[in-house]
């Protein structure tokens, strides 16, 4: 599993490298002048990410191919331009008790590519834009929230087998048996939510209501860029 979400994590980056690196360039010459300008099409648009953001700094990186810019003059410097790369970096694994909080979302236009998300630690010391691959809840392998995760888990296998042609024929639930189990599933998560405490509580109910909302029970794996709590059931 953690083979699967490291590959992930190196696909989105190519990707976006590509994708931020190789875009068409359009040239308009002047009749009137020997000036040509040059000016690149964006394949991405960036936006406020409010559903992510409300939560504030619940988040860790957990990808160590994902490189940390350090220093708060690089939080300006990135909060709209993702091809930026500051020259001091920290490995993920030297601050893996930071806690990030999502500022902006980067989504790809007319191209695929997962959206990229940018971070920042409290103070903006350390920032960042990463796919949700190399994200995820700081408290996610907590002993409390098992009984929470592993019904997760369940639905997002079923919804993933529905996907995958290999498994489809062969078994994969479909149709309204998948979405009654689905529920089943989601109302034991809520259940062992409801048991929780403090801000972990909120969190992790918060989220569960939203997945609800956006029809998660449906497709959890379509909602998953707009739910934190979403990020790291694989």
């Amino acid at each position: 599993m953690k083979s699967n979400k490291l590959l992930t994590t190196l696909l989105t980056t190519v990707t976006l490298a590509a994708l931020l690196g190789t875009a068409p360039i359009t040239v308009k010459a002047s009749n009137y002048s020997s000036n040509v300008t040059a000016k690149q099409k964006k394949h991405y648009v960036i936006q406020n990410a409010p559903k992510l953001s409300k939560w504030g700094y619940v988040l860790n990186v957990n990808s160590s191919t994902q490189p940390i810019f350090v220093g708060k003059n690089n939080y300006k410097k990135l909060l709209n331009n993702p091809l930026f790369k500051g020259t001091k970096t920290v490995n993920p694994k030297e601050i893996k008790n930071i806690k990030f909080k999502v500022i902006k979302i980067m989504k790809f236009k007319n191209v695929n590519g997962a959206p990229e998300y940018l971070i920042t630690s409290k103070s903006h010391k350390y920032n960042a834009w990463t796919p949700s691959s190399g994200l995820q809840y700081y408290a996610i392998h907590n002993k409390s929230l098992k009984r929470v995760i592993n019904p997760l888990k369940r639905m997002s296998k079923r919804d993933s087998e529905r996907l995958n042609k290999k498994t489809t024929a062969k078994g994969a639930i479909s149709g309204q048996k998948r979405i009654a189990q689905n529920k089943h599933d989601f109302d034991l998560a809520v259940k062992s939510a409801r048991k929780l405490k403090g801000n972990q509580r909120k969190f992790v109910l918060g989220s569960l209501q939203q997945m609800k909302q956006d029809d998660g029970i449906r497709n959890v794996m379509q909602e998953k860029q707009n739910n934190i709590l979403l990020w790291s059931i694989n």
